[in-house]
């Protein structure tokens, strides 16, 4: 293993790939070791349906977090241990005036992790994060994320923070695929749940709801329709991982996976991933966004992806069922 973590690079730009999931592939790759991005975007679950942080005010950033629940998991089928750190909320910070005992001994060992060459990942507003260099002040603290995030991510010992350290993997690919297919399922149709963010193509209703309105991004204000961009690029992102990853599933699993209902699925997102690619450039959204035509061309584009999605998802159950 390499002992400079500066020579870590987050590879993407952070319009259109998870932060966490390219964080994941950055520290692997750190170890030595490769595995696509679309691979361990299908692992996580972040391919099968946009995620939408429901405490985001803006809508740009909607996409970001709350795809770290399948850490344990990614960590079994990749090769590595996450340590998390404990959690203390804002309002305890404050009423404390300093950090809990827990998580102050938690920092101390992100300390000794980064001098030691170790990967240590946070969750830093807007976007997960490597750091890359310590410094006793948090705000100074050496980081890297995808494109300019290591220019914008705002760094607090509040964040949620993951200590991984490598190790062999302990299920097979073909268990770990089929796991994350069954999972997948679940983030597809929303039977999976996590308090504070929503899954199941939810992302598409709050798309429609603020498009009834003339600012689509009210943090934003005229500069929103650069959110309803950055938020297509996303979606297109997504999809378009989901149908990369269902192929290499496809080819890897043979019978396992029915070829008939396998291309379904595929069919939805891939008609996702066109239709969201049809408001990936940003000049003409801003451009057009004041055209009432546009508005309600963009909207019959949107409405076609949730109905997309929520077919690809019936069929997807049956999918997983089958495994």
């Amino acid at each position: 293993m390499c002992p400079d973590l500066s020579e870590i690079k987050v590879e993407g730009n952070d319009a259109e790939v998870d932060s966490l999931v390219a964080c994941i592939r950055a520290a692997i790759i750190y170890w030595g070791r490769d595995y696509e991005y679309d691979y361990v975007a299908g692992l996580s679950g972040s391919a099968f349906s946009p995620v939408r942080h429901e405490d985001e005010s803006c809508a740009a950033w909607w996409t970001e977090f709350g795809n770290d629940s399948r850490m344990e998991f990614l960590g079994k089928a990749l090769g590595f241990t996450a340590k998390k750190s404990p959690a203390m909320s804002g309002r305890d910070f404050e009423k404390k005036g300093e950090l809990s005992d827990e998580l102050a001994g938690f920092w101390k060992q992100v300390r000794e992790a980064v001098l030691e060459g170790k990967v240590v990942m946070i969750g830093a507003w807007p976007l997960w994060s490597i750091i890359t260099r310590w410094d006793d002040d948090i705000e100074k603290m050496g980081i890297a994320s995808v494109s300019v995030g290591c220019d914008i991510c705002r760094p607090s010992h509040l964040d949620t923070v993951y200590i991984l350290t490598p190790c062999a993997a302990s299920i097979t690919r073909m268990e770990a695929i089929a796991e994350a297919i069954r999972f997948g399922a679940d983030a597809a149709d929303g039977t999976f749940r996590r308090p504070g963010f929503q899954y199941g193509g939810k992302l598409y209703d709050a798309i429609l709801k603020r498009l009834e309105r003339d600012i689509f991004c009210e943090d934003c204000g005229e500069r929103s329709c650069n959110c309803a961009w950055r938020t297509m690029v996303r979606i297109q992102g997504i999809a378009g991982s989901a149908v990369r990853f269902l192929r290499f599933a496809g080819e890897f699993m043979g019978k396992r996976l029915p070829r008939q209902a396998l291309d379904v699925v595929i069919g939805g997102y891939d008609t996702i991933a066109q239709t969201s690619g049809m408001y990936t450039d940003r000049t003409t959204i801003c451009e057009k966004w004041g055209d009432p035509e546009f508005k309600t061309e963009f909207t019959s584009g949107v409405q076609a992806m949730k109905v997309a999605h929520k077919d690809a998802s019936v069929i997807f159950r049956r999918l997983a069922q089958g495994l």
